[in-house]
């Protein structure tokens, strides 16, 4: 925060983006019954909303904002088919560099930055639920799901300047989610592809 404090904050702004979560989950067991599953990806939902500013020298965008998440996966062998179905909600905190420079001006004369955004999310399990053919269990107290979960994430985006104070967003995050405090002998993790669009409001006059 304070590092943050000694730049000049030279623009500021509202944003809200959603898009689908494709994620497949990694699993390692202790007896090896992981070995003979099939994992597939499962698609889900996503939502984000904070608040960003520009750096010094409008290179470097900050952003903190609020997360929603849907990690969705599935498996099965020859006997037993596996469905996950989670839900998390987090804290998300990214940094990204904006690789154009200032505005690049295409040839079709639209104003587009281009960037290259790194970050994590800090989040917690909302609901959880896992299917063994047609049996359910509550995720909520396992300790592989909840708890905190941290998800760093890498990724590229771009926006479209449509007037002075509104943008449009659009981009794509790849992450790997673990649990920070998960100490039993059983791991899990989710590797999800991110997609997301949204649209960003100025607050700068």
């Amino acid at each position: 925060m304070l590092c943050c404090v000694s730049f000049n904050l030279k623009a500021q702004a509202l944003y809200i983006s959603s898009g689908k979560n494709s994620t497949r989950l990694d699993f390692k067991s202790t007896n090896g019954t992981a070995e003979n599953l099939d994992f597939r990806k499962g698609l889900g939902s996503n939502l984000e909303m904070g608040y960003q500013y520009n750096l010094r020298n409008n290179l470097f965008v900050y952003a903190i904002g609020l997360s929603y998440n849907e990690l969705n996966a599935a498996a099965s062998n020859y006997a037993t088919n596996y469905t996950w179905e989670t839900k998390y909600i987090g804290i998300i905190n990214k940094i990204s560099y904006n690789v154009s420079g200032t505005k690049a001006h295409c040839s079709f004369g639209l104003d587009i930055d281009t960037f290259i955004n790194i970050g994590f999310n800090t989040a917690t399990l909302l609901s959880g639920s896992q299917f063994v053919d047609n049996y359910y269990y509550d995720l909520t107290k396992n300790e592989e799901f909840s708890g905190v979960l941290l998800q760093p994430f890498i990724g590229l985006s771009a926006q479209y300047l449509v007037s002075r104070n509104f943008r449009l967003h659009i981009g794509y995050n790849f992450s790997k989610t673990f649990s920070i405090f998960n100490k039993a002998a059983e791991k899990t993790s989710f590797h999800t592809n991110q997609f997301q669009f949204g649209l960003q409001v100025s607050l700068s006059r």
